[in-house]
């Protein structure tokens, strides 16, 4: 895992949390929220992690400290854009490379080592966690056209009526070959309801060129599930509460 690459996307407001306080620097079982996705990076081995930070960027490089790359979004243009800002510190690289949000608290090492491993033995252009939720609500939908393989992503905002009844959804974490990965980011628009460039785009945009993209399902489903607002950190915690048996949430 050394020679593998993360970026984790921490650029994002979450104004949906109601506070001033960014939401990657909330506490979730008594650390920020930020740290889990960055913790998985360093524990699985991966060899350099770059972290995408925007809205008070100062306060989550305090959190995390040094020993990691620090690329600034200076606009909220959407997870496509954001990855678009560490294309300088990856330009070189050849190998596998990880994307993940900052705002999963369930991500963990071994998830992280069983993506890269599918991505080294199955040498798809990208490998994408997956999750099948009962309520899928909000998150972004796993089109299909084949046994493994992924057609398209779609946002729920931007989903059909009969796509919005599929219960296999994105993680929005990912393992993709660079090389394929970065030319094409530069093919990204923002033709959608949110006005932002999706990174969920380029798996389509894969598709044109005739590479395959594969979609690996987690076996735990929770590692889909973001936070984005007050009530999501408190599910979260209970939770963890219940895994990890940590003290109560009070």
């Amino acid at each position: 895992m050394k020679d593998v690459r993360a970026v984790v996307l921490a650029a994002g407001e979450g104004t949906r949390m109601n506070s001033e306080l960014i939401k990657l620097a909330h506490t979730l079982t008594y650390q920020a929220l930020v740290k889990f996705a960055v913790d998985a990076c360093v524990r699985s081995g991966i060899g350099r992690t770059i972290v995408v930070v925007g809205h008070q960027a100062e306060r989550i490089r305090s959190i995390l400290g040094e020993g990691f790359d620090y690329v600034h979004q200076e606009k909220r243009l959407g997870t496509g854009d954001a990855l678009k800002r560490a294309i300088p510190l990856l330009e070189n690289f050849k190998g596998e490379l990880v994307v993940l949000p900052g705002d999963d608290p369930f991500i963990t090492a071994p998830i992280l080592i069983q993506l890269v491993e599918h991505q080294r033995k199955a040498r798809p252009a990208a490998t994408v966690l997956t999750a099948c939720l009962p309520d899928p609500s909000h998150y972004g939908r796993v089109i299909r056209n084949g046994y493994l393989q992924i057609k398209r992503i779609v946002e729920s905002k931007d989903a059909s009526p009969e796509e919005l009844k599929i219960k296999e959804v994105n993680s929005g974490i990912y393992c993709f070959n660079t090389q394929n990965l970065l030319p094409l980011l530069s093919c990204l628009d923002c033709d959608n309801a949110e006005k932002e460039y999706y990174l969920t785009d380029v798996i389509e945009l894969f598709n044109q060129q005739g590479f395959r993209v594969e979609a690996l399902e987690a076996k735990d489903p929770y590692v889909a599930l973001g936070v984005n607002t007050a009530e999501e950190l408190e599910r979260a915690w209970k939770i963890l509460e219940r895994r990890r048996e940590i003290p109560p949430l009070s």
